[in-house]
């Protein structure tokens, strides 16, 4: 379906009978959220995108606007509903159902390249840079799904007059700069990224000189009644207890797990704990073994990493981690090494921008990797005829076939759908860096058995929301700049990191204007960890922009009224970053179960190994092809597909 989009004037217009929601009809509650606001939105009703935009002669939203761009022209200043956007998985969702293209409807291009790149996400991107370190007058396209480049290291840009705030819409940093492989570090170094000198650009003293500290936010959905108390475990967990609406036994049950080391398994060799704790849920070892009452759960559910609940959380993984009530089992070790972080202001967007920038020098001025986080980006200069490497976006590929047998033939004919319509090109080699379970559909040449492996990749559903506030004095002023809200429908609120690098300068004074990041892990309890996460996925593809503005409203309100923040007032711009195929993982085909050690599954079987063999022509990267949601396997595998093919 085309993508449709109306501009109207949200305060006084109706959407043709659908849905009303200006201010007449707007409920009590709904107005003091301020769902009437003036700003602008993106909203999907049966799966057509409408744009709804206050009126431009006052809303706040007039000075939010990049100088000389619209958010028409410049994805990342596009707000509402992003990530998986409407218009980036219709296509993709028709193929899965069976739709094909009859090569009546499929008009030739006549392009034809060295290699097509299907996927523009760090991990294609990163294919293409590799591919042309070892062909260096390579002709390369790359197609992608989306309106902008990167996949999940998605950039949300603000502007608030002059000024501009940058938040990460999906992929965030560089966690360890050390685990990265040989190729990896040499990619990032040649895109000029020094992570030693993060110091450099980081205020790891802002909030802190300030007084603030993470709090906990109670709500009354789950603990009937709505309380923020400040400093988690501070001046300790005792203290920190006894001001919160939990009864005596959750804090007592609290303060044990987070302050005992008692061994739950003692006399079990770590094999044989190893062993136990594979076989049940977190959820099931506090309960169980730990003695822990079903009440002091709520506060220890943190979807976190692996985006699902401590019921379907194996209780081996949490050890793993160092969950409450684990340490003493002996299992967690610290990291040998210091980590070397690092993070842009956009998170890990700015690496995909500076490998578009090495690719396409056209694309943007500049050079070091301070100055990528302000470069203005003409997108008219991705996919420009005769570049020896082009980006065409909002192109979904639908078929990739050898041209003759896969052994012999020398080339290979790649169909994409953009703008409704079926296109074709050819290139003597093609790397497939999407999600690998959309493969089998749109290679059907693949040997069946890889098309089983590769179908079996497993994606966890979660949303990165970029909400601009004008300012954070209501934070200042109840002490925190991170709250976790255990059972609430965002589960983490945290004001942006203090960044500044370049001509970038991240808000100094609570009376700045600041991005607030919120994250949301869709949950199914009592499910299986997939069954949870398909549950999630059907979840973020069926939620309205006006159902997550509610809850970010709603959330922020309760939470920080007490500081005087009024959501009608000081919010200014909202921007949804919903993926409902989001980190990879893997899985043990003999158990069924989520390979959260992936070293626990036997290469020989491991089916994200034989998912992405080569054949002839054709190599498969992303970081589905590791199970592993890390920018580091991406570019691993990136880097591994590029030597399958060369």
């Amino acid at each position: 379906m085309a993508l449709h989009i109306r501009s109207w004037n949200f305060c006084h217009a109706k959407l043709d009978g659908q849905r009303a929601l200006h201010s007449q009809t707007m409920n009590k509650r709904d107005k003091q959220l301020g769902m009437e606001s003036c700003i602008t939105r993106r909203d999907f009703i049966s799966g057509v995108g409408i744009a709804l935009s206050g009126s431009l002669a006052s809303c706040t939203w007039a000075e939010i606007q990049a100088p000389q761009q619209t958010s028409a022209l410049y994805p990342p200043t596009r707000t509402g509903l992003r990530g998986s956007h409407v218009g980036s998985f219709e296509v993709a969702h028709q193929l899965s159902n069976g739709k094909r293209w009859l090569p009546a409807e499929i008009t030739d291009t006549g392009e034809s390249y060295d290699l097509v790149v299907v996927g523009g996400g760090l991990s294609g991107l990163a294919a293409a840079w590799f591919y042309r370190e070892q062909k260096a007058n390579a002709r390369i396209l790359i197609l992608d799904n989306h309106d902008d480049f990167g996949g999940h290291a998605k950039r949300n840009e603000f502007w608030h007059g002059d000024r501009m705030l940058l938040s990460h819409g999906g992929t965030i940093n560089i966690q360890d700069f050390n685990e990265y492989g040989v190729p990896a570090q040499r990619l990032i170094r040649s895109l000029g990224i020094a992570p030693e000198r993060y110091g450099d650009f980081a205020d790891k003293d802002l909030y802190t000189s300030l007084g603030l500290s993470r709090g906990v936010f109670f709500g009354k959905e789950t603990f009937g009644t709505d309380r923020l108390v400040t400093g988690e475990g501070e001046p300790s967990w005792q203290e920190f207890l006894a001001r919160t609406p939990l009864s005596t036994q959750a804090r007592n049950d609290i303060a044990n797990l987070h302050l005992t080391r008692i061994d739950y398994l003692a006399g079990l060799s770590d094999h044989d704990k190893q062993d136990r704790l594979r076989g049940m849920s977190y959820q099931d070892y506090l309960l169980n073994l730990v003695g822990v009452k079903r009440e002091s759960l709520a506060i220890l559910q943190r979807d976190g990493y692996w985006a699902i609940g401590m019921d379907a959380l194996s209780a081996w993984s949490a050890a793993g981690d160092g969950a409450p009530g684990t340490l003493g089992l002996g299992l967690y070790h610290e990291a040998k090494h210091e980590r070397m972080y690092f993070r842009f202001p956009d998170g890990n967007a700015s690496i995909a921008r500076l490998l578009v920038r090495a690719m396409i020098p056209a694309v943007a001025p500049g050079s070091t990797m301070q100055d990528i986080v302000t470069a203005r980006f003409d997108y008219a200069q991705l996919d420009r005829a005769g570049a020896p490497v082009r980006v065409r976006l909002n192109s979904t590929v639908v078929d990739v076939h050898h041209l003759g047998d896969p052994t012999s033939a020398r080339e290979v004919e790649t169909t994409y759908v953009q703008d409704g319509r079926a296109r074709r090109v050819r290139a003597g080699q093609i790397i497939l860096a999407c999600y690998n379970s959309v493969i089998p559909y749109l290679c059907e040449e693949l040997p069946a058995e890889q098309k089983r492996a590769l179908a079996q990749s497993l994606k966890a559903p979660l949303v990165y929301t970029s909400v601009l506030i004008n300012n954070w004095t209501s934070f200042a002023k109840l002490g925190v700049h991170r709250v976790h809200c255990p059972g609430g429908y965002f589960n983490d609120f945290r004001l942006s990191d203090p960044i500044n690098i370049g001509d970038y300068r991240h808000a100094q004074s609570p009376q700045d204007p600041i991005i607030v990041n919120l994250y949301r892990t869709p949950l199914a309890p009592g499910l299986t960890a997939q069954a949870q996460w398909r549950a999630g996925r059907r979840d973020l593809l069926t939620t309205t922009f006006e159902s997550f503005e509610r809850n970010v409203r709603d959330q922020l309100g309760r939470m920080l009224s007490a500081g005087g923040f009024d959501p009608a007032r000081d919010i200014e711009a909202i921007t949804v970053n919903r993926w409902p195929h989001g980190y990879a993982y893997g899985q043990n085909p003999s158990t069924g179960e989520i390979a959260y050690m992936l070293d626990e599954v036997s290469t020989q079987i491991a089916p994200w190994i034989a998912g992405r063999a080569s054949f002839g022509r054709i190599a498969i990267a992303n970081s589905d092809a590791a199970a592993n949601a890390m920018t580091e396997s991406a570019l691993a595998q990136a880097h591994r597909a590029v030597m399958d093919l060369l």
